[in-house]
């Protein structure tokens, strides 16, 4: 993969949260849309330069066993696996994440931003009931050929780290997830759009690989995975739901194919990086196909995409660790 990943910086503005609850952010998220919309003129306004941090108690044992059951991976037994996978750290820090974009002064509604992309590196092996810290910050808002983009930076620390000035030693996991608003525009720029994002359409036919597997999501695969992230957000609910915020129909969590893509690949020792695009959604009930691909030097591609209408629902990558 040709991301490199910097070191964790200090922060000079850090606000202590509690650990948030998912519900309670998305509920006050969507009693507030209505009035930015009234408010909105279309452009945005600049990042809020502070950070969020909060104690997680970790992934609980009952939590483990839940994601194990619904991605069908290996027991947390200590003997089978005895270290959380990505997506389940990912889990942890999502809702400090959430709290950081559901505040009055960041800029993009968090109610219909689109999930575009995540990049990780998970750099040290993070245990079952392990006590945590979580930081979160966000940077680069730009543009996008619809709108406005906005990568969120999560940490995952060590219990005893500084969250303000964390040693590269404290920093475990490390993921940028990068956010759509669709229909916004920074001051002074065009509406049209930059040429980063002037290529081919998300979910526009493209040549796909040879199909080597085929995952089946469930009409009840958005609730099922929120009952294990807590990721609640409407549109993956149920049809209802979805309708009543513009779609028309429940989608995947995206991060729940991202779990797919990973498990049984990841290494338990971590030291890994791995990144997923999100392209035309999952739209339940669905069957993906899928193309798992070895590309030498411990990369791995994975695609999965719409058999029927040819159309690529993600592709993503996983870099194992050297070793000599």
């Amino acid at each position: 993969m040709s991301e490199t990943f910097s070191p964790t910086p200090a922060v000079a503005d850090l606000r202590r949260i509690e650990m948030p609850s998912l519900a309670g952010l998305y509920a006050r998220a969507a009693a507030e849309a209505a009035g930015r919309a009234v408010r909105g003129s279309g452009e945005v306004g600049a990042l809020p330069g502070q950070a969020l941090a909060a104690r997680s108690a970790g992934a609980t044992t009952a939590t483990a066993e839940a994601y194990r059951r619904l991605v069908g991976g290996e027991a947390f037994d200590g003997v089978h696996r005895w270290s959380l996978p990505s997506v389940l750290v990912h889990v942890l820090g999502f809702p400090v994440q959430v709290a950081l974009m559901a505040d009055r002064r960041f800029p993009l509604p968090l109610m219909g931003l689109v999930h575009l992309s995540n990049a990780v590196e998970h750099r040290r092996p993070i245990g079952v009931e392990q006590p945590l810290q979580i930081r979160a910050r966000a940077e680069n808002l730009r543009e996008h050929r619809r709108g406005v983009q906005v990568d969120i930076v999560t940490e995952v620390l060590r219990e005893q780290a500084d969250p303000a000035a964390p040693a590269e030693q404290d920093v475990l996991w490390t993921g940028t997830s990068t956010y759509l608003a669709r229909g916004l525009r920074l001051p002074d720029e065009p509406a049209a759009g930059s040429s980063e994002e002037s290529g081919r359409r998300a979910g526009d036919a493209v040549a796909l690989p040879s199909r080597t597997a085929s995952w089946r999501f469930g009409a009840d695969a958005g609730r099922s995975w929120a009952a294990v992230s807590g990721d609640c957000n409407p549109i993956h609910l149920s049809a209802l739901t979805a309708k009543a915020l513009g779609m028309p129909s429940a989608i995947a969590h995206g991060m729940h194919a991202a779990a797919k893509m990973l498990e049984g690949r990841e290494p338990q020792e971590a030291g890994h990086r791995w990144r997923i695009t999100f392209e035309a959604p999952i739209r339940l009930p669905a069957q993906v196909a899928v193309a798992v691909e070895d590309l030498g030097a411990g990369r791995t591609r994975i695609t999965g995409w719409d058999a029927r209408r040819r159309r690529r629902h993600f592709h993503g990558e996983l870099q194992l660790p050297e070793h000599d």
